[in-house]
């Protein structure tokens, strides 16, 4: 599930939570809060939108006013006035950008504390990747995911129980096969072994879980029906 940090501080009660937590005392957690604390230290490397940088800069302006830096005071006691040059503001800027990501991500950031606040199981849990890139083993988070979209050996036609299978990728490490649920299916011993190592046939598992096998010789086998003509 993917939930922006924006609907997160829209939902109800999440006010209450970012005041507590931008207040809050310094010392030990105990109980659920320790465990909320402890769930989200992990980056997913999912980028959408861009970086408003005028934060930064009203961040940078309240600071300087704080410090008698700003329009209304900007001269040394000397009468000289303080400008920092276009390098030095530049510097500034990126290194409190820098500052925020570190301050409202990780287990202790605002993030974590709306999600695990406001949201109800599965979707407070800890949160992991389900694509982790090449990777020599594949992770149980990532095995547990394959397992409950598959449930049985993936394979056209097949239906093995999941007792006889195993989670594996769809395309060769050696060859860059990716680690992450859409690149990774459960297959018995024989569809894997021997249809996809040794024949060369190619499996494509489709956005809704069923699958289409490819042969080496244009054979083509679907684990689904074609759609009906109402449906097209």
């Amino acid at each position: 599930m993917h939930i922006p940090l924006s609907q997160l501080r829209e939902m109800p009660g999440a006010s209450a939570i970012e005041q507590a937590w931008i207040g809050g005392d310094c010392g030990y957690l105990a109980g659920r809060d320790a465990e909320a604390a402890a769930c989200d230290a992990l980056t997913v490397p999912v980028v959408t939108g861009h970086a408003d940088m005028t934060v930064i800069d009203e961040i940078i302006a309240i600071a300087l006013a704080a410090t008698g830096h700003g329009d209304d005071d900007d001269s040394d006691h000397d009468g000289k006035t303080r400008e920092l040059t276009p390098a030095a503001a530049h510097a500034l800027r990126y290194a409190i950008a820098w500052l925020a990501i570190d301050f409202v991500s990780g287990p202790d950031g605002i993030a974590s504390a709306l999600r695990t606040g406001l949201l109800e199981p599965p979707f407070s849990t800890p949160s992991l990747p389900l694509d982790i890139g090449y990777s020599d083993t594949i992770p149980g988070h990532i095995r547990r995911a394959v397992l409950l979209r598959d449930r049985s050996c993936a394979w056209p036609r097949c239906g093995q129980p999941a007792a006889w299978c195993d989670v594996h990728h769809r395309h060769h490490k050696k060859d860059g096969g990716e680690t992450s649920v859409d690149k990774c299916v459960l297959l018995c011993q024989f569809h894997y072994d021997i249809c996809i190592h040794r024949w060369g046939w190619q499996l494509i598992v489709h956005p809704d879980g069923t699958t289409t096998a490819h042969g080496p010789n244009g054979q083509v086998l679907h684990s689904h029906s074609p759609p009906t003509t109402r449906a097209a």
